[in-house]
């Protein structure tokens, strides 16, 4: 039914409230209007009855009619819930992705897209929550051009957490954004190139060539070394090495040093013999045959003084004593081993010394055991071994055996037991953190995932600025059994963290056995929120006594700490009702003192039902 004509009708009616009844039986427009309408009088009874009010208007002229005949039309046309739009209806605006959609209020909508675009502080957090509790937000066709310019933000954790959003949304939002990509531009550029990298690789190659024709800076540096995800770059690699400078020839460079082929490879034989340590400080990131044999060979020919004596890599490790001819360091030695394996890079391993405890040593350690997990090298693996029992070397590669133990199918379970409660036990007489233990770092970088246990490692690329991770290693250990017992005897806030990450909750009597553990921890030990977490995540509820005793522990929280503590206890509403009255019984009686608590406050809240 076209409704049309109620819409004329109410038009005229106002203009009769302008220029008065008296006119009205020469108003044309409105017994054409009136006319028009009386053929939808039959279709409802409101609609009859405005038909005779606007007949009756016309024969009365009267001031009284014409009110409550447009208050009618009015009332009708509100309960109608249509708008009158003039103008044509168009397509939604072509973004460069995907027109979805999404329902929620636009005042959520808009408070995202203001925080994405806008300075000033709190726009983080507004984007954090909106991520948290209504991921869908960011599918809207009008957001995701918000958030390809949040990438510009000045407050660069904004910028990055629009960064992770963006992955997360796939490949739809590449054409956005490759739309107006400035290659001139500055930051906000370069974060978009490394979200088309993450999500495309080498898909994307003819883009970034046809980049770098008018790039600058670093998002010419960026987009020379994405040229690295394939092999058909190589020449135009080789020729940027030779035309470019500073921080864009170092991109090419590590981007050549990726390859493994003999054209890289004889193309680096060549360049070393005139720039050794250029080579030298392009292959911390390399890992290949070719690389190895390379950085073995330079790293020995440019251990020589001042004096022009060779030098052991031990020697170089001594600045105080000795001055490299070269200008190198040792830790530019140090960051060339990573990825690299065989005979040679194990003989220098084996030649080096160091004393315990020392930058030195945990620099070797950190190196053996990142290589191991990058590589899963058998060589390296027993060399990690060979060297932590060895006696000049004992107990300095203890990070790189305990890699090489759990990727390994022999049994370490006593060797692992022996190495956590040992550790534990030194640093608990010299009432040192654990954090730089050999062991405990091992342990960090064990995850749970799809029911099985893996180990990472996250290694810093100076070129991209940002922490890579390596293919995940697929621990062969037992963990569950002997391993968790001796993290849990050694209680301390490192090691119930650890096992915090090794929760399996498909595994319900391993879960039964860490959440009682977490249950008889208090947060003097570890975090409550962590703990709680880790409880809840057990599936153990209902703990009696955790309020009470957490907050005995905590006597100058406040009563929004109690109220958070209340709320996120692991259990049903009335087992946490039962604990917050326990507390306030305890706070009223004076057995508790808590100075930072509104007793009559909480109790209010608590008897609301905790809303």
């Amino acid at each position: 039914m076209d409704i049309t004509p109620i819409f004329e009708l109410r038009s005229r009616l106002r203009a009769a409230m302008i220029v008065g009844t008296n006119l009205l039986a020469e108003d044309f427009r409105l017994k054409k209007a009136t006319e028009s309408f009386a053929a939808l009088s039959g279709s409802s009874p409101v609609f009859a009855k405005i038909n005779a009010m606007t007949e009756k208007l016309l024969s009365e002229n009267s001031p009284e009619c014409l009110l409550d005949t447009i208050t009618l039309v009015d009332a009708v046309i509100t309960t109608l819930g249509i708008a009158e739009v003039k103008g044509e209806i168009e397509p939604l605006p072509d973004n460069g992705c995907s027109a979805i959609i999404v329902n929620a209020p636009y005042s959520r909508l808009s408070a995202v897209i203001n925080a994405l675009i806008s300075s000033g502080g709190g726009q983080y957090n507004t984007v954090t929550a909106a991520w948290k509790e209504t991921p869908k937000i960011f599918n809207d066709y009008r957001v995701r051009p918000a958030l390809v310019k949040g990438l510009g933000a000045s407050y660069a954790e904004l910028a990055d957490t629009a960064a992770d959003i963006l992955k997360e949304t796939g490949k739809d939002v590449i054409p956005l954004l490759k739309r107006d990509f400035d290659p001139k531009g500055k930051k906000e550029m370069v974060r978009r190139l490394n979200i088309i990298e993450e999500l495309c690789g080498a898909e994307e190659n003819d883009f970034y060539l046809e980049q770098l024709e008018n790039a600058e800076k670093d998002v010419r540096k960026a987009l020379i070394y994405l040229l690295r995800h394939d092999e058909k770059n190589i020449g135009k690699l080789i020729e940027l090495v030779k035309t470019e400078k500073g921080k864009a020839k170092t991109a090419a460079l590590a981007a050549l040093v990726s390859f493994d082929c003999k054209q890289t490879e004889e193309f680096f034989a060549e360049y070393a013999k005139k720039k050794p340590v250029e080579v030298i400080d392009i292959l911390h990131r390399a890992s290949s045959d070719w690389t190895s044999r390379l950085a073995a060979r330079l790293i020995g020919e440019l251990l020589v003084d001042d004096k022009g004596n060779k030098i052991t890599l031990s020697q170089a490790a001594e600045t105080s004593k000795v001055r490299l001819k070269a200008k190198t360091d040792f830790w530019a030695f140090n960051s060339a081993l990573w990825g690299k394996y065989g005979e040679d890079i194990e003989n220098i391993y084996r030649e080096f010394r160091c004393e315990k405890n020392t930058p030195i040593a945990v620099g070797m350690d950190m190196r053996l055991e990142e290589t191991i997990l990058a590589t899963n090298d058998e060589g390296l693996k027993a060399l990690a071994m060979e060297l932590n029992n060895a006696p000049e070397t004992k107990g300095i590669y203890a990070g790189a055996e305990a890699a090489a133990r759990f990727l390994s199918k022999e049994d370490s379970t006593d060797w692992l037991v022996k190495q956590i409660t040992e550790e534990y036990t030194e640093r608990k007489k010299s009432k040192q953190m654990l954090d730089n233990s050999g062991i405990l770092k091992i342990l960090r970088k064990i995850f749970f995932k799809d029911g099985k246990y893996y180990l990472t490692n996250a290694c810093y690329d100076p070129i991209n600025d940002k922490w890579l991770i390596n293919e995940p290693r697929g621990i062969l250990q037992p963990l569950k059994g002997a391993v968790s017992d001796a993290l849990m005897n050694c209680s301390c806030w490192e090691y119930a963290r650890i096992l915090g990450d090794w929760i399996d909750e498909n595994d319900k009597e391993y879960c039964q056995k860490l959440g009682n553990y977490f249950s008889t921890l208090s947060s003097t030990i570890i975090s409550i929120g962590f703990l709680l977490g880790y409880i809840a995540k057990c599936g153990i509820a209902n703990i009696k006594g955790i309020l009470v005793r957490e907050c005995k522990i905590h006597t100058s929280g406040t009563t929004a700490t109690v109220r958070w503590l209340t709320t996120n206890l692991p259990g049903s509403k009335e087992y946490r009702l039962t604990e917050v009255r326990e507390l306030i019984e305890l706070l009223r009686s004076g057995k508790l003192v808590m100075k930072n608590v509104d007793i009559e406050a909480l109790s209010a809240w608590a008897e609301s039902g905790m809303n």
